[in-house]
Protein backbone atom coordinates (compact mmCIF):
# COMPACT_ATOMS: atom_id res chain seq x y z
CA UNK A 1 0.00 0.00 0.00
CA UNK A 2 1.24 3.42 -0.95
CA UNK A 3 1.15 6.21 1.66
CA UNK A 4 1.33 9.82 0.57
CA UNK A 5 3.01 12.37 2.78
CA UNK A 6 1.50 15.82 2.62
CA UNK A 7 4.44 17.68 4.24
CA UNK A 8 6.98 17.74 7.00
CA UNK A 9 5.73 17.58 10.53
CA UNK A 10 6.07 20.51 12.90
CA UNK A 11 8.20 18.47 15.30
CA UNK A 12 10.85 17.81 12.65
CA UNK A 13 11.02 21.52 11.79
CA UNK A 14 11.39 22.49 15.45
CA UNK A 15 14.14 19.91 16.01
CA UNK A 16 16.07 21.13 12.96
CA UNK A 17 15.74 24.76 14.12
CA UNK A 18 17.05 23.76 17.56
CA UNK A 19 20.07 22.03 16.03
CA UNK A 20 20.81 25.07 13.84
CA UNK A 21 20.45 27.46 16.81
CA UNK A 22 22.87 25.42 18.93
CA UNK A 23 25.37 25.42 16.06
CA UNK A 24 25.12 29.20 15.61
CA UNK A 25 25.57 29.80 19.35
CA UNK A 26 28.66 27.58 19.31
CA UNK A 27 30.10 29.50 16.38
CA UNK A 28 29.43 32.81 18.15
CA UNK A 29 31.33 31.58 21.24
CA UNK A 30 34.29 30.47 19.14
CA UNK A 31 34.29 33.81 17.31
CA UNK A 32 34.29 35.72 20.60
CA UNK A 33 37.25 33.70 21.90
CA UNK A 34 39.09 34.24 18.61
CA UNK A 35 38.68 38.01 18.91
CA UNK A 36 40.01 37.95 22.47
CA UNK A 37 43.07 35.89 21.50
CA UNK A 38 43.72 38.15 18.51
CA UNK A 39 43.61 41.22 20.77
CA UNK A 40 45.98 39.56 23.22
CA UNK A 41 48.40 38.71 20.40
CA UNK A 42 48.25 42.27 19.08
CA UNK A 43 49.01 43.74 22.51
CA UNK A 44 51.92 41.37 23.09
CA UNK A 45 53.32 42.14 19.62
CA UNK A 46 53.11 45.87 20.33
CA UNK A 47 54.80 45.34 23.71
CA UNK A 48 57.62 43.37 22.11
CA UNK A 49 58.06 46.08 19.48
CA UNK A 50 58.20 48.83 22.13
CA UNK A 51 60.61 46.86 24.33
CA UNK A 52 62.98 46.17 21.43
CA UNK A 53 62.75 49.83 20.42
CA UNK A 54 63.88 50.86 23.90
CA UNK A 55 66.72 48.36 23.76
CA UNK A 56 67.78 49.93 20.44
CA UNK A 57 67.78 53.37 22.10
CA UNK A 58 70.00 52.02 24.88
CA UNK A 59 72.41 50.53 22.36
CA UNK A 60 72.69 53.85 20.52
CA UNK A 61 73.83 55.52 23.76
CA UNK A 62 76.21 52.61 24.45
CA UNK A 63 78.98 54.49 26.28
CA UNK A 64 76.62 55.82 28.95
CA UNK A 65 74.56 52.62 29.03
CA UNK A 66 77.64 50.51 29.83
CA UNK A 67 79.00 52.76 32.57
CA UNK A 68 76.18 54.91 34.01
CA UNK A 69 72.88 54.38 35.82
CA UNK A 70 70.77 56.63 33.60
CA UNK A 71 68.88 53.84 31.82
CA UNK A 72 66.97 52.60 34.85
CA UNK A 73 63.32 53.23 35.61
CA UNK A 74 60.71 51.47 37.75
CA UNK A 75 57.27 50.27 36.68
CA UNK A 76 55.44 53.18 38.30
CA UNK A 77 58.04 55.92 37.72
CA UNK A 78 57.54 58.64 35.10
CA UNK A 79 54.08 57.38 34.12
CA UNK A 80 51.82 59.19 31.69
CA UNK A 81 48.19 58.85 32.74
CA UNK A 82 46.94 59.40 29.22
CA UNK A 83 48.13 60.06 25.70
CA UNK A 84 47.83 63.80 25.15
CA UNK A 85 49.83 65.61 22.51
CA UNK A 86 50.54 68.36 25.02
CA UNK A 87 52.42 65.81 27.19
CA UNK A 88 54.72 64.77 24.33
CA UNK A 89 58.30 64.87 25.65
CA UNK A 90 60.45 66.85 23.28
CA UNK A 91 63.81 68.46 23.59
CA UNK A 92 66.39 66.19 22.00
CA UNK A 93 65.04 66.17 18.45
CA UNK A 94 67.65 68.71 17.36
CA UNK A 95 70.46 66.37 18.44
CA UNK A 96 71.96 68.79 20.95
CA UNK A 97 71.60 66.57 24.04
CA UNK A 98 74.46 65.18 26.08
CA UNK A 99 74.31 61.41 26.85
CA UNK A 100 72.55 61.87 30.23
CA UNK A 101 69.88 64.13 28.75
CA UNK A 102 69.44 61.69 25.85
CA UNK A 103 68.91 58.83 28.32
CA UNK A 104 66.25 60.81 30.21
CA UNK A 105 64.63 61.77 26.90
CA UNK A 106 64.65 58.14 25.71
CA UNK A 107 62.90 56.95 28.87
CA UNK A 108 60.27 59.70 28.69
CA UNK A 109 59.63 58.97 25.01
CA UNK A 110 59.28 55.27 25.77
CA UNK A 111 56.89 55.84 28.67
CA UNK A 112 54.84 58.19 26.48
CA UNK A 113 54.66 55.54 23.74
CA UNK A 114 53.48 53.01 26.32
CA UNK A 115 50.67 55.34 27.38
CA UNK A 116 49.63 55.92 23.77
CA UNK A 117 49.97 52.46 22.28
CA UNK A 118 49.30 50.23 25.30
CA UNK A 119 47.09 52.19 27.73
CA UNK A 120 47.27 50.90 31.28
CA UNK A 121 50.59 49.16 30.77
CA UNK A 122 53.71 49.85 32.82
CA UNK A 123 57.34 49.47 31.88
CA UNK A 124 60.60 49.11 33.76
CA UNK A 125 64.26 49.01 32.79
CA UNK A 126 66.93 47.46 34.99
CA UNK A 127 70.44 46.22 34.43
CA UNK A 128 72.86 43.80 36.01
CA UNK A 129 76.61 43.77 35.52
CA UNK A 130 78.11 40.42 34.61
CA UNK A 131 81.85 40.54 34.17
CA UNK A 132 82.61 43.07 31.47
CA UNK A 133 79.06 42.91 30.06
CA UNK A 134 75.92 44.66 31.21
CA UNK A 135 72.60 42.86 30.87
CA UNK A 136 69.55 45.08 30.46
CA UNK A 137 66.10 43.74 31.31
CA UNK A 138 63.10 45.57 29.89
CA UNK A 139 59.74 44.50 31.34
CA UNK A 140 56.25 45.52 30.33
CA UNK A 141 53.40 44.66 32.66
CA UNK A 142 49.69 44.78 31.88
CA UNK A 143 46.68 45.29 34.15
CA UNK A 144 44.25 42.45 34.70
CA UNK A 145 41.45 42.73 32.18
CA UNK A 146 38.42 41.05 33.71
CA UNK A 147 37.31 37.89 31.94
CA UNK A 148 39.37 38.49 28.79
CA UNK A 149 42.44 36.49 27.88
CA UNK A 150 45.08 37.28 30.53
CA UNK A 151 48.24 38.95 29.28
CA UNK A 152 51.55 37.93 30.73
CA UNK A 153 54.43 40.30 31.22
CA UNK A 154 56.70 40.84 28.25
CA UNK A 155 60.38 40.65 29.20
CA UNK A 156 63.25 41.42 26.85
CA UNK A 157 66.93 41.11 27.74
CA UNK A 158 69.88 42.56 25.91
CA UNK A 159 73.61 42.42 26.51
CA UNK A 160 75.94 45.40 26.01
Amino acid sequence: MLVKQAGTGLVEVLVSLLVIAIGILGMAGVHSQTLQYNQSSYVQSQATFLASGMLDRIEVNRALAKSGNSYQVGLTEQQFSQCRQSDYPGGCESGSCDPQALAAYDILQWKFQLACQLPGSQGSINFQDSGDARIYTIRLSFPSVGNRVPLGDVVLRGVL
